[in-house]
């Protein structure tokens, strides 16, 4: 599994930084008990793995139960053709995203995998159907993507035959609510994008969640205490 990389930005909703004597000083840790983070996975060679239901559901369905198992919130999240958007808050007594996107993005390696060898030997699954037509949205065969994996992996020290993720993609820490919701709206605008053009309007987009919270952010103050339960309005499938 690769080791996220902790970016900081304080454009980016990230960590102010100052120079004192040629070293950064952040004014914030990047672990923060509680913190909210904003994650962006990217499949290694950009290759568009996410493109039919069983493999958009093994992100999904990571993130939800990763809310379950480690008791962290879902804020915001979308899985796009070859990477994914996510926004989390963690539990208070927990303070390292990291730990949290090993498992997540650790078990959906090894989930593609085991679908790649599937589809090898049994056929390959079916386009989404949202996807068909759009040439934003062309697939490699199961065997092309799986030897790209093995050839990425030669590039590492890492002594794996093959390698899924992008390694070093950014972690953000998010401290205030205009950044949470500047990410927010990207996650939102993502689908829509001039880049993919997958979707006329946010909700015709199945794998795209917000919670209440955030839906809410221009009416209500933040509820971003993980005691706080969200409701579910925007569902993924």
């Amino acid at each position: 599994m690769t080791k996220e990389k902790n970016q900081t930005t304080g454009n980016d909703g990230g960590q102010k930084e100052e120079k004192t004597k040629g070293k950064k000083k952040f004014d914030k840790p990047f672990k923060q008990a509680g913190g909210t983070y904003f994650h962006y996975g990217e499949i290694i060679g950009r290759k568009n793995v996410f493109v039919t239901k069983e493999y958009m559901d093994l992100v999904a369905n990571a993130i939800k139960l990763a809310e379950l198992k480690m008791d962290i919130k879902n804020l915001a999240y979308v899985v796009m053709p070859n990477f994914f958007l996510w926004l989390f808050k963690l539990p208070e007594n927990q303070d390292n995203p990291g730990k949290i996107l090993a498992e997540v993005k650790g078990q959906v390696a090894i989930e593609i995998m085991k679908n790649l060898r599937a589809e090898i030997k049994d056929g390959a699954y079916e386009i989404f159907e949202l996807f068909k037509g759009n040439e934003r949205v062309m697939r490699s065969t199961p065997q092309k993507i799986l030897w790209t994996f093995e050839a990425q992996a030669k590039n590492f020290e890492e002594n794996k035959r093959y390698k899924v993720w992008t390694p070093k993609t950014y972690t953000l820490p998010i401290n205030d609510d205009k950044a949470i919701q500047e990410k927010s709206d990207r996650i939102m605008g993502t689908p829509l994008s001039e880049r993919w053009k997958l979707v006329e309007t946010v909700e015709k987009y199945p794998y795209l969640y917000l919670s209440e919270d955030l839906q809410d952010i221009d009416t209500l103050k933040l509820r971003l205490d993980a005691s706080v339960p969200a409701k579910q309005t925007l569902q993924i499938a």
